[in-house]
């Protein structure tokens, strides 16, 4: 019974006891040493909900916390990489979309909230349409197909990467979120679509210049893949021309074709789409007024 004891008295001993709003002060005053005041409490938010399973609501009613060591030494190692300006859901291999928590790795783009305005545009376009077969180009982490999957299951979806290593993150992902999507790698700028007759094709392709390199969040450029983010400065359209083409092959008449799109092109890939044969071609911009997507229907 002693024996017991001790080794209870010995654990407890392990235990760091503090407030909810002591951890956050501490992991926000550590942040801040690398990131701008703001960005440093909305990590430090996120850092101990993910490790402490403490929401917001929790940390203002400031609760008691009991911390073992080895929760210390995750949260440790957290701060060091986050101080290391690597992304947040690299650190915790979780980003959210649409509602739903999406497994990431540094082999695929973290998910934006303006791609989230792009799916939001195509179920409330084609609400009252059933059964629409869908292909998604250059699916990373799966966001956009799975979530069109789960919010319209009578939607027939698929995607495309040419990535194997970001089409395992896919397909874990969908398995995880139960989803039904058929994934396929291949590269589109070589290879036709896996298939045909679509409703809808969308696309979120890679649009960023190099020359546009100078004006990113550093975080960024040293994280995240350079394969999804960046194009030739000389062929920005590089990917819109060669997706709007095989589009205008494999859609069906009147189906429509999605893109996100670089704000500095708006009209050349709308004009890009009418020398393709698209009509009732409509630009719209994000949640912060850039010009972010483009959508077209095939004649």
């Amino acid at each position: 019974m002693k024996h017991l004891g001790d080794r209870v008295l010995c654990f407890l001993k392990k235990i760091v006891k503090m407030t909810s709003q002591k951890l956050l002060k501490a992991t926000e005053e550590k942040l801040k040493e690398a990131w701008p005041e703001e960005e440093a409490r909305a990590l430090a938010y996120w850092v101990v909900e993910e490790l402490f399973g403490l929401d917001k609501m929790q940390c203002l009613l400031n609760v008691s916390v009991a911390v073992p060591d080895e929760q210390v030494k995750e949260w440790q190692n957290a701060l060091e990489r986050l101080l290391n300006r690597e992304p947040v859901q690299y650190v915790f291999s979780c980003a959210y979309f649409y509602g739903r928590k999406f497994r990431v790795t540094p082999s695929v783009l973290i998910p934006r909230p303006e791609t989230e305005e792009l799916v939001r545009w195509i179920l409330d376009e084609n609400a009252d349409k059933k059964g629409l077969k869908v292909l998604d180009i250059g699916t990373g982490s799966g966001c956009i197909p799975i979530s069109l999957s789960l919010e319209r299951p009578d939607m027939r979806v698929s995607a495309v990467d040419i990535s194997s290593q970001a089409l395992k993150i896919a397909r874990d992902n969908a398995q995880t979120l139960r989803a039904s999507v058929e994934f396929f790698e291949r590269d589109i700028l070589a290879r036709s679509f896996p298939g045909s007759s679509y409703d809808i094709v969308v696309s979120n392709p890679p649009y960023v210049r190099v020359a546009e390199k100078e004006e990113m969040d550093e975080h960024v450029l040293e994280h995240e893949p350079h394969l999804a983010l960046f194009v030739e400065d000389d062929t920005p359209l590089l990917f819109y021309r060669r997706i709007a083409a095989l589009a205008r092959k494999d859609l069906v008449s009147g189906g429509k074709l999605y893109f996100e799109i670089n704000e500095a092109f708006a009209q050349e890939t709308v004009q890009l789409m009418e020398e393709l044969g698209f009509e009732e071609l409509e630009v719209r911009t994000d949640m912060q007024g850039k010009d972010r997507m483009v959508r077209g229907k095939k004649k």
